[in-house]
């Protein structure tokens, strides 16, 4: 059994297309759905993903039926986009299973050489092959060796290695998080000395904190000319065009912010943007002093669907309330689980990385491969049982959850 739940968490991370849209992973989920189902549903939050996770797909094709009136539709992109949401939630069921058999640490190690083997089997972008390619698949092996070792000083080291290669390899939002999460383990074992035991809120608070004081020390080491003069002068353009690095790196944003506003109920999985769409997106981004009229914004933001490079603004728009419903109810899980554990002194330095990567993904990155996958091992390693049993597999799954 155990080898059949490393296998599966490789072959699921690796996301290898049988065909348009449909992965060796969403086959596996089908075929252990009875088995992830009872998993997942014991688990505090498993019944509302997976409810928010059906009502979605009917959301989309529901809302894509809706504006086919003034919007053209297509039937291969609903299917797609509906296939991708299948694959977030059937991955975290499968995962929570696998973990269930495996413990945290293992599950994590072999999804990270899934996800290697991903980059193996669709090719590397030359262009950075550090941040496009291996700092994802890199950073879950590598902390989960460090989760298996129980070190937490070697956590940190790893943590703020990565963090250096990320940020000396133009990836300044993961020299970030890992910069960050680096500093809630330091916290993390140096509280253990002074108290037995924190709480939830005040560890949230400690997470808002830290967060904040990471970006603005990581924008001042960057402005000064530590990780090269090409990524200072780069910042300090963006911070002069809107105000701000986070803005005047993710312009999308504004793009994602003014379509929602006009469509609070979101346009359908299966909807292609029109003129007035494109005209909305763009004014967004003009506010934020970026010039829209590019072939970006055109061919790859609005070119095939809508992908305004947010989770949660592709979730929103392409599958209405209850996708974005969905994706808040797994940043609740996270933050929560998260939090729980850290209170308790037993986050290892993975499960904080993937917590921070999940909110930065959840307004600055794409809904694809990556993210769902990151957000996947996220959720899957911080889900918590709703309430103690007699059942055996519940009390083994309730110490798996915390173990490292």
């Amino acid at each position: 059994m155990k080898v059949l739940a490393a296998l599966v968490c490789v072959i699921l991370a690796a996301r290898v297309t049988l065909l348009q849209g449909v992965t060796a992973g969403i086959v596996l989920s089908v075929l252990l759905l009875p088995v992830w189902a009872v998993a997942l549903w014991r688990l505090r939050g498993g019944s509302a993903i997976m409810g928010f996770g059906a009502l979605s797909i009917v959301s989309g094709i529901v809302l894509t039926d809706f504006f086919a009136a003034d919007h053209t539709t297509s039937d291969s992109l609903l299917q797609q986009n509906s296939f991708t949401l299948i694959s977030l939630v059937g991955g975290i069921g499968v995962v929570v299973w696998a973990r269930s058999i495996l413990g945290s640490a293992a599950t994590a190690l072999w999804y990270g050489c899934g996800l290697l083997g991903g980059v193996v089997l669709h090719g590397l972008n030359m262009d950075n092959v550090w941040k496009f390619d291996l700092s994802v698949p890199a950073t879950v092996i590598v902390l989960a060796l460090c989760m298996l070792s129980r070190k937490p000083w070697l956590e940190v080291g790893a943590l703020a290695l990565l963090a250096v290669v990320s940020a000396l390899n133009d990836s300044r939002s993961a020299g970030s998080m890992l910069l960050v999460a680096a500093a809630l383990v330091v916290w993390q074992t140096v509280s253990a000395r002074l108290t037995t035991s924190s709480n939830t809120v005040r560890t949230l608070a400690v997470f808002g904190l830290t967060a904040v004081i990471g970006y603005f020390a990581l924008q001042a080491f960057i402005l000064e000319g530590w990780f090269g003069r090409a990524a200072a002068v780069r910042s300090e353009e963006q911070i002069a065009l809107s105000g701000s690095l986070l803005l005047g790196g993710r312009p999308e944003l504004g793009a994602s912010t003014e379509l929602i506003a006009a469509n609070p109920l979101g346009l359908g999985s299966g909807t292609l943007a029109n003129g007035i769409d494109l005209l909305v997106a763009k004014t967004g981004m003009a506010r934020l002093n970026y010039d829209p009229n590019n072939g970006y914004v055109e061919k790859y933001m609005f070119g095939n669907g809508f992908e305004v490079h947010s989770m949660l603004g592709d979730l929103w728009i392409r599958f209405g309330l209850f996708g974005a419903a969905l994706l808040l109810t797994l940043l609740v899980i996270v933050a929560l689980g998260t939090a729980g554990q850290v209170a308790k002194r037993q986050a290892s330095g993975l499960v904080v990385f993937l917590a921070i990567q999940a909110f930065w993904d959840s307004l600055f990155s794409p809904f694809f491969s990556t993210s769902i996958s990151t957000l996947v091992l996220a959720v899957a390693l911080t889900l918590v049982p709703r309430t103690r049993t007699s059942d055996p597999s519940a009390t083994r799954l309730d110490f798996v959850s915390f173990s490292r």
